[in-house]
């Protein structure tokens, strides 16, 4: 081999290592055909689907607005009831008005082997976006135990945490509209914004069978959200 040719060839090796160790491919929207819930916030109170805890939220002008409740110790959770499912897609448009975070959260009524029956999440800031599966790490029942009581954590659970969530740095602003979408298939989790993959995780949690509710988390005061849907294959 001449030594163009092999220059030539070793470029093209070398210059698809980055997209065989990067992300997986984007999740298509058109894997989700089925509408299984929709809510523009239009309403003068939330349906019947919704429930609130320890929420101080309120429906102004087309939009839901995410206010923790006064010294009650916890953020404000929305949480929608759907049928139990595995896969699928959330869709909601969300803006920064003072809280620095919210959580986008895929729960299972009454769950025992999770604290809360929390299986997983993606955790949106203006800073950063975090994919979790709390499932098998941060509210699995037994390393939340050690994490509340303050216990050294062993290198098994240590490394089950890293292993158990993702980070990706992003740029957002106060006051600007943001579309979301979190897709997940099988124990694959994705988020987007503005249509834009921002991270992916593969974790065995996030493949749990029977999510059955999904919530809107807004720490203090507040997150504006309108438009959700929630689709399945």
């Amino acid at each position: 081999m001449s030594l163009r040719a092999y220059l030539t060839f070793s470029f093209l090796v070398f210059s698809c290592l980055p997209l065989m160790a990067g992300q997986p491919a984007p999740l298509s929207g058109d894997l989700y055909k089925t509408e299984r819930f929709s809510d523009d916030f239009s309403s003068s109170k939330l349906g019947k689907q919704w429930s609130l805890y320890k929420s101080s939220s309120v429906l102004k002008d087309g939009v839901l607005v995410g206010i923790e409740e006064k010294d009650g110790g916890h953020a404000a959770v929305h949480q929608l009831r759907v049928e139990p499912c595995s896969d699928n897609e959330l869709t909601v448009d969300l803006k920064f008005e003072g809280s620095n975070s919210t959580n986008l959260t895929f729960n299972q009524h009454r769950y025992k082997a999770s604290h809360a029956g929390h299986i997983c999440r993606v955790v949106i800031s203006r800073s950063k976006v975090i994919l979790r599966d709390g499932k098998t790490g941060v509210f699995n029942n037994e390393i939340f135990k050690k994490r509340r009581s303050g216990e050294k954590l062993d290198a098994k659970t240590k490394e089950i945490l890293i292993q158990s969530e993702a980070s990706f740095p992003v740029k957002l602003k106060e006051g600007k509209w943001y579309t979301v979408n979190v897709r997940i298939k099988g124990d694959l989790m994705q988020a987007f914004i503005d249509g834009e993959l921002v991270g992916s995780l593969y974790s065995p949690g996030i493949a749990h069978k029977t999510k059955d509710k999904i919530g809107l988390v807004t720490p203090k005061q507040s997150i504006h959200y309108d438009n959700l849907t929630v689709k399945v294959p």
